[in-house]
């Protein structure tokens, strides 16, 4: 099992996550949705090859798709690297 983490971009998609969702569908679904995540985490942790390859955005990077959103990740030696979580309309080769 390996342990995830997120970096400062993954931590802040995440908080932008929520307040999108708070101020769309209200609070009990913002905390419902952004806690879901962990779900995605969890999984990764146990089988970090469950990912697309995504060399073609940039080399090592792997991404899953969480309902509306792609958490786009590397496997580094002794942990995952939560790299972004975006919206799926978005252009993700510019944010990434």
């Amino acid at each position: 099992m390996y342990e995830v983490l997120l970096s400062l971009e993954a931590e802040k998609d995440l908080v932008d996550i929520f307040e999108y969702s708070l101020m769309e569908f209200g609070v009990h679904k913002a905390e419902l949705y952004t806690l879901s995540f962990q779900d995605a985490f969890d999984l990764l942790g146990e089988n970090p090859v469950v990912g697309k390859k995504r060399d073609e955005i940039k080399s090592g990077l792997r991404s899953i798709v969480k309902e509306e959103h792609i958490v786009f990740y590397r496997i580094m030696n002794d942990h995952i690297l939560i790299v972004r979580i975006l919206h799926s309309s978005r252009d993700i080769k510019r944010f990434l």
